[in-house]
């Protein structure tokens, strides 16, 4: 935090840092962040509240994000996210029985040009077809069984 001119001046770095950490930001994470960045767990709150990457509930290790903004929809990202669902053989949001993946909408992933498009964690994919999304959510992609 030495780097930043003001400790809270780091806190979305620090929230990623502790999410890839514990996998999701539950309380010990925050009261974490909190100790670190100076800020209170109700401002903490607020910022994983507000940016959708933030996850404050378990999820698999691994998190599909559909992207469902008007270029991606257009695209035929809802049948993408139904696809997905379908593959992973649970509930949109839950982590998949062992533990290995989670499906989730996401509001804009600020790939328009490759829509539909998909983040697997933090690397971009699209633009996706039934295929391409079958081969991201096989197990060998997610470390499931």
């Amino acid at each position: 935090m030495g780097h930043y001119p003001e400790p809270r001046a780091g806190a979305i770095y620090t929230l990623q840092f502790l999410q890839r950490k514990y996998g999701h930001l539950h309380n010990e994470a925050l009261r974490e962040a909190s100790a670190l960045c100076g800020l209170s767990i109700t401002q903490l709150e607020e910022l994983v509240s507000f940016y959708p990457l933030l996850l404050r509930r378990p999820v698999g290790r691994r998190v599909l994000r559909i992207c469902d903004s008007i270029a991606c929809h257009m695209a035929g990202a809802p049948a993408l996210l139904d696809e997905a669902v379908r593959l992973s053989g649970v509930p949109l949001g839950q982590p998949s029985a062992d533990g290995a993946v989670t499906v989730l909408p996401h509001v804009c992933l600020g790939l328009c040009d490759l829509a539909p498009a998909a983040l697997l964690d933090e690397a971009a994919h699209g633009p996706l077809d039934a295929a391409a999304l079958a081969a991201l959510v096989a197990p060998e992609n997610t470390g499931g069984q």
